[in-house]
């Protein structure tokens, strides 16, 4: 008899006489062989890495053998917060999803670090002209308003907030939440491109210090808000999102909505375009510092691409808890790297901290990168910040 062949799920079975076989498809053993060479790079990564404790350490506690730390939550009653200062609720989350569980969680965990570094020498000795929060990538503000609230409830009010974004249609939504709440100056919007920190910069007040801050601004922006600090020699707490969208390049087409890229072939570049604000421009390379350029094999931008790849989405196909082990796995060493480029070239501290998992599942963006001028006061205080001890891989409190 003849041979016939189907296909049942992601395998080809093969019918020859009167037995039958089952053999791999062609695309199972790619992604076997791909998810094989990319968990032997997490793993060489992980072995050969020479960054000075707490980083090794860390490598160790995202592959399971060690506990992280865990943001030390102020118990907020989000009950007795006014609406408007609710992420979930002034930010139109649906009631009661884990979502907006997550958004608190993440806001409360900011705020907390904001408030100690704005009781700091750095920031509260007299003499001083206030300081502006740069809320980087801001969105429609369900950081910046819940922020500047919560920091006002505390007491603490000889700061403002910057929102900076490219999206100005989310900076007007910001501006008519904020209006309601908050005194005038309080909050403000700037209309700008994280991608150019000095022009953000010089809407700065004379003599006024700042703090930057950002929440899941997508791929390189979560870079450009890290450099922003940098130029100004500021504290940030920055979680990022997102990673492999850094790998796409930007068009260069200048700041602002609808620029021209190319007059001869008619090409339009929108810099609020999701590829664009989270494109990197030409002068960000990556990996970014020279602790990760220096022990990732061969090929390193390819082997850097599979790692922001899986630091997103994890390796599949595995089972949930096998691909959430990889995807942290990916995303401590991509964080990692940001965070040495930081005190390589600039002489910031460092320090990786995560936000408490909500519900059952651990989140793959929960990590909160933390740096401040190394011998500052600003880094003694996220040296000692309080946290609690839970484990890394797998976290399902």
């Amino acid at each position: 008899p003849g041979s016939k062949a189907g296909t049942t799920g992601t395998t080809t079975r093969a019918i020859e006489g009167d037995g039958a076989s089952v053999s791999v498809s062609r695309w199972s053993r790619r992604t076997s062989k791909k998810r094989q060479r990319t968990e032997q790079l997490i793993c060489d990564i992980e072995q050969r890495s020479s960054m000075l404790p707490p980083h090794r350490d860390l490598l160790q506690a995202h592959h399971g053998h060690a506990p992280t730390s865990l943001v030390r939550p102020t118990g907020i009653d989000w009950d007795q917060v006014h609406p408007a200062l609710d992420p979930m609720k002034g930010g139109r989350i649906r009631q009661g999803s884990l979502r907006g569980e997550r958004k608190r969680a993440q806001v409360e965990a900011i705020a907390t670090i904001a408030s100690k570094l704005l009781r700091c020498p750095d920031f509260c000795t007299s003499g001083g002209s206030g300081t502006t929060i740069i809320d980087a990538g801001s969105g429609a503000g369900n950081l910046a308003i819940p922020l500047a609230g919560l920091l006002r409830r505390e007491g603490i009010s000889n700061f403002d907030v910057l929102a900076v974004d490219v999206n100005e249609v989310a900076l007007q939504r910001l501006e008519e939440r904020a209006s309601g709440i908050f005194s005038r100056g309080t909050v403000r919007t700037l209309f700008a491109d994280l991608a150019r920190p000095s022009e953000i910069l010089q809407q700065m007040p004379g003599g006024r210090s700042c703090i930057v801050v950002s929440l899941h601004a997508c791929g390189a922006a979560s870079d450009y808000a890290m450099e922003l600090a940098h130029i100004s020699g500021s504290p940030f707490i920055i979680c990022p999102c997102c990673t492999a969208k850094s790998l796409v390049r930007r068009r260069q087409g200048g700041q602002g909505p609808a620029q021209r890229d190319d007059v001869q072939n008619n090409v339009m570049t929108d810099i609020s375009a999701s590829f664009q604000r989270s494109g990197a421009t030409d002068d960000i390379r990556y990996p970014r510092s020279d602790w990760l350029c220096g022990i990732i094999p061969p090929d390193m931008e390819d082997n850097y691409e599979v790692l922001a790849k899986v630091a997103d989405v994890g390796l599949g196909p595995r089972t949930p808890s096998e691909q959430r082990e990889h995807q942290r796995r990916a995303k401590i060493i991509v964080e990692l790297d940001r965070l040495a480029s930081s005190a390589e070239n600039f002489g910031y501290y460092t320090r990786l901290v995560r936000i408490k998992d909500q519900g059952k599942v651990a989140y793959g963006k929960g990590e909160i990168l933390l740096g401040a001028k190394e011998g500052s006061s600003s880094a003694c205080v996220l040296r000692n910040l309080p946290v609690i001890v839970g484990r890394a891989a797998g976290n399902t409190s």
